[in-house]
């Protein structure tokens, strides 16, 4: 998360263990279910365009830990 004035503030990392394919939707678009290696779980709800910034932002991280 960005450090800005007025944003939410950081909160602990979330290592993802497991993706579950649920295949939910909300009013909000489509919904994604992820694990922590302790069993919490977090339900992601995102738009085409959340989604989209979301894997582009992925991408390119792993792009610059582990190269093209």
């Amino acid at each position: 998360m960005e450090d800005h004035a007025g944003s939410v503030p950081n909160v602990a990392d979330f290592v993802i263990h497991k993706v579950l394919d649920t295949f939910e939707y909300s009013d909000r678009g489509a919904v994604v279910t992820i694990v922590d290696p302790q069993g919490a779980r977090i339900r992601l709800h995102v738009t085409i365009v959340t989604g989209e910034l979301l894997c582009e932002h992925i991408a390119e991280a792993l792009e610059q830990r582990y190269g093209k």
